[in-house]
């Protein structure tokens, strides 16, 4: 009966060092490593109305503007480099709804900022309104 169960033993034994010696001679694969996705530059494609007086509605088209705002930010610059933020109405990857700041007639230039990534820059032509208002943010 011993003499048996050291022939199982020993068939076990090189069947095992048969199969793992099989397993030893493969070289390694690595997994590879997923490529680091990098956002896309914010681009404007264009800017509707593309001029008119302080609170008006404009939609800027383009892409890379990111699924929500977060703190994404809609700039006009005026010529002395001044800068004032818009205000949001609705922000999607392609499509930014916004309300044109309190502003003095003059031509801006209008970019986005997405995740401290500024786009291209498009000109927005300010038009007074025939009504005299003050404008304390504008600085003029």
């Amino acid at each position: 009966m011993k003499k048996i169960n050291f022939q199982y033993f020993g068939i076990l034994f090189f069947v095992m060092v048969f199969i793992c010696s099989g397993c030893l001679n493969k070289p390694i694969e690595s997994t590879p490593l997923p490529s680091p996705t990098s956002l896309p530059n914010p681009k404007i494609t264009s800017i509707s109305p593309s001029s008119g007086p302080s609170g008006t509605k404009i939609t800027l088209i383009g892409s890379g503007f990111g699924t929500v705002q977060g703190t994404s930010q809609l700039i006009f610059k005026r010529g002395d480099d001044k800068t004032f933020e818009s205000e949001i109405m609705s922000w999607s990857d392609l499509n930014i709804d916004a309300r044109v700041p309190q502003l003095m007639e003059d031509t801006y230039k209008v970019f986005v900022i997405v995740n401290g990534i500024q786009s291209n820059q498009m000109e927005y032509k300010l038009k007074s309104t025939s009504v005299l208002t003050t404008c304390t943010q504008c600085g003029r």
